[in-house]
């Protein structure tokens, strides 16, 4: 009788493990647990430029595509737009300069940069801090833009993504 009882507690609780060893697998397998698939992509320059990316290879280079929307309600001028990875060893380069949005616009086409340094390995996840530097065109202030320069900081995280 206790022989009986045993068998069919470690039958039972067999059972119950290999089950949960096969959905630890599946889970491991799939890549649902993998970390690249735990980090939340963002494009964060403030309240006021909020952005959309997207960070592909390009024949041998990792390259940046950065929409950004104008939330003020006034007339910017981009003047210089520098990104860089969170060590400070590469950078974006190549973007568009003093390029004029109107309120409420988006930049079409998107700016575009190329990553200094060897190309980034696909399915990568990269982080990279920058600045924002633009000039003020409101009307107040007549029919150019100022030349009193305001600089915003923001972060652009990433999942290389295939072309």
């Amino acid at each position: 009788m206790k022989g009986q009882a045993a068998v069919e507690y470690l039958m039972t609780y067999g059972w119950a493990i290999l089950a949960l060893v096969i959905v630890v697998g599946v889970l491991l397998t799939s890549g649902i647990l993998s970390p690249s698939y735990l980090v939340a992509e963002e494009c964060s320059f403030g309240n006021n430029f909020p952005c959309k990316f997207a960070i592909y290879n390009d024949g041998g280079s990792t390259k940046l595509g950065m929409d950004i929307f104008n939330g003020y309600p006034y007339k910017v001028k981009i003047i210089e737009i520098n990104i860089q990875t969170t060590d400070g060893l590469q950078s974006f380069s190549g973007f568009a300069t003093n390029v004029e949005l109107d309120s409420g616009e988006h930049t079409i086409p998107p700016f575009e940069a190329t990553l200094s340094g060897p190309e980034v390995k696909e399915g990568d996840i990269k982080k990279f801090t920058g600045n924002i530097t633009y000039v003020s065109c409101a009307s107040e202030l007549g029919p150019t833009c100022s030349t009193a320069e305001h600089l915003i900081s923001g972060r652009v995280v990433g999942k290389i993504i295939p072309q």
